[in-house]
Order: C-alpha cells, then sequence, then structure tokens
C-alpha cells in the first residue's frame, strides 16, 4: 500500500472511513500537525473527550503503557482515542508492532513521529499491508516547489496571492511550512476574506520591507546597480537585529541555486525555465539577467562564497557576524567582474 497523504487521511475521516491505528511519521512537522490536530479537534465530542481521550508523550511513556490505554473500553462513546505525540522520544518504538498487527477496533490509535522512520524495518513494513492501518510519510517542500505550495494554501484559505508576494514570502520564509502558514494566518486576520494578498500587505502585517532587504539587494546585483547594491547591504548592516544575516543567507542560497539551474539550461523558454526552478515566468528574467552577468563559473563561486559565509555566521571560524554581510557582497561583487 502506498503512503497516505494528509487530505486522503482527513478526507476519509470526513466520509466515515475510520481506521484503528493511524502512523505519521517524516522530517515535516506541518502534516503531522494537521492530521493529528484533526482527529484530535474532530473525532470525540467535548463530552466524549473525558472519560476517551488519552494524549500521551514518548519521552514519559513506553510501548506496553500506550497499549494499555488502547485497549480500554470506551464509556459512553462509540470509540477511545489515544494520541501518541513526540513519538520518536519514546525508546523502544518497534514494541508497539505488536499491538498495530492486532488493533482494538474500537480504539484510534495516532502515532505522531516527527522524524521518518526506516520503512525497511518490519512492523512498518507489516503496517503499510495492514487495511487497519493508514500510514502517512511528511515530506519537505522542495524548494522549487514552494511557490506553488504557498499559492495553493492560500487558496484553501479564501484567499488569492500575486506572485511577486508569493515569491517574496518563499524567498524570506524559506521551506518551513509552520512559519510559512503561521506569517500567511498574521496577514489573513487582517483582511476581508477574497482578498488578495499582495506585496503592501506583506510588508505591512508580515513586516518584510522591499526596499531594504535581500530581494531588493539581489534585484540590484542582477541589474548590475553597484551603488544601489551597496546601499542596501550597508542598511541591512545597520538593521540586523530586524535582519539578521542568519535569515539572509537562505534566501540568497535559494536565490544563485535558481539561477545556476538558469545559467545551465539558458537556451531553455521562460515558461520551460519556470517550471524548472520553481519561479513565475514574469521572473526568470531577473534570474537571466543574473546569470548572464555572473556567468557559470561565477556563480559556482558565488554559491561557495554563500556556503563559506553561512557557516561563519553560526560560528564556524569567526566569533562574530558583524561585518560578514559587506565582506560578502564584496566578494560577490568580484565575482561578476571575473565572469
Amino acid at each position: 500500500m502506498d503512503y497516505a497523504s494528509a487530505d486522503k487521511i482527513i478526507g476519509d475521516i470526513k466520509t466515515g472511513t475510520i481506521l484503528p491505528v493511524y502512523v505519521l511519521h517524516g522530517a515535516e512537522p506541518f502534516y503531522i500537525d494537521q492530521v493529528t490536530s484533526y482527529i484530535e479537534a474532530n473525532l470525540l465530542t467535548e463530552a466524549e473527550k473525558a472519560f476517551n481521550q488519552s494524549i500521551l508523550y514518548g519521552r514519559e511513556i513506553d510501548p506496553k503503557q500506550v497499549q494499555d490505554h488502547a485497549r480500554q473500553f470506551p464509556m459512553m462513546a462509540q470509540r477511545r482515542l489515544v494520541i501518541l505525540k513526540e513519538a520518536q522520544a519514546m525508546r523502544d518504538l518497534k514494541g508497539l508492532g505488536t499491538y498495530i498487527a492486532t488493533p482494538s477496533p474500537q480504539t484510534v490509535l495516532v502515532i505522531a513521529h516527527m522524524k521518518k522512520i526506516d520503512g525497511r524495518i518490519k512492523w512498518v513494513k507489516d503496517a503499510k499491508k495492514s487495511a487497519a492501518v493508514g500510514v502517512m510519510m511528511s515530506e519537505p517542500v522542495p524548494e522549487y516547489k514552494l511557490n506553488k505550495w504557498i499559492s495553493n494554501y492560500v487558496r484553501t484559505q479564501k484567499m488569492k496571492i500575486t506572485p511577486d508576494a508569493t515569491e517574496m514570502l518563499a524567498q524570506y520564509l524559506g521551506t518551513d511550512l509552520k512559519k510559512v502558514t503561521n506569517e500567511i494566518a498574521k496577514v489573513k486576520v487582517n483582511l476581508p476574506e477574497g482578498s488578495t494578498i499582495d506585496v503592501a500587505a506583506v510588508e505591512k502585517y508580515i513586516g518584510i520591507s522591499r526596499d531594504f532587504d535581500v530581494f531588493a539587494l539581489l534585484k540590484a546585483m542582477s541589474n548590475g546597480d553597484t551603488a544601489r547594491v551597496h546601499q542596501i547591504t550597508y542598511n541591512l548592516e545597520d538593521n540586523a537585529k530586524v535582519q539578521p544575516i542568519q535569515k539572509i543567507i537562505p534566501g540568497m542560497a535559494n536565490y544563485f541555486e535558481r539561477t545556476l539551474i538558469v545559467a545551465q539550461h539558458f537556451k531553455k523558454d521562460d515558461n520551460t525555465l519556470s517550471s524548472m526552478i520553481g519561479a513565475y515566468s514574469s521572473h526568470v528574467k531577473e534570474y537571466r539577467s543574473m546569470a548572464r552577468r555572473y556567468g557559470y563559473k561565477g556563480l559556482i563561486k558565488i554559491y561557495e562564497l554563500i556556503v563559506e559565509a553561512d557557516a561563519q555566521s553560526k560560528g564556524v571560524e569567526r566569533r562574530r557576524p558583524d561585518g560578514l554581510l559587506k565582506e560578502l557582497i564584496g566578494k560577490i561583487l568580484l565575482c561578476q567582474q571575473a565572469a
């Protein structure tokens, strides 16, 4: 049996297909939290929860205790609900394999494991084969798919978002879906239902400034506007508490990864490149300009510089990150001259 998706599990529960066991695991906590929260909120009424719901934590419990909770009979309700949170912290998780093989039909056991479980382990393979068990592997969204993910998520919130605002969120927030959805929630609460999230809304309600941020910096670099590059760099350094370099570097790394792909496939049309790098076709021109200005070898060197600066920003071979951004940008501009 293939892994189930969060949408599939929630959709099935809505239509009355409820399984005795759900094994939710993977490196992306967003979907695990989404399914767990939905089950916790919807499976039992508030009155039923008092006697029939157990919330357990992996670091505080062992497999036998989990089974003891799951084998209890429901009281004045159709079923019991047992949720094992932070299952990755529990010793001897395989001890649940016996229960998963023959689960109680009167209990729903949710195992929320915030790390990927090796699918070759016997009890996991058995769980995937069982009609009584739903297994979901929650994987991170690749960077090239993040723009589309943000657009789709905003649509589920009964709103729309402009391409520029989508790009802004993707570059600034990265692939941490919990962070992305939390920031979108800040905008949603301030706008009427059905509104369109634009750059102005992102700037106002999330606090990302487009005048002096990493996006403006990269655009100026793409245009070859050295004076503007230095102006933005100095502003970022002076306001490091608001936009620390640890937030700036991931956005730069993502941008230059995309630029490298464009440089490798420069002759392809804009729509093809848009699909390859996960950016809107209207933004491909900027990536082309950057690729043309620095060249493939220059871009390779830039990426190496960004990786080095990332390590230094975290204390590797450098005590403080002060001045690090100025040094990095200066070295990048030299790559332009050498390209």
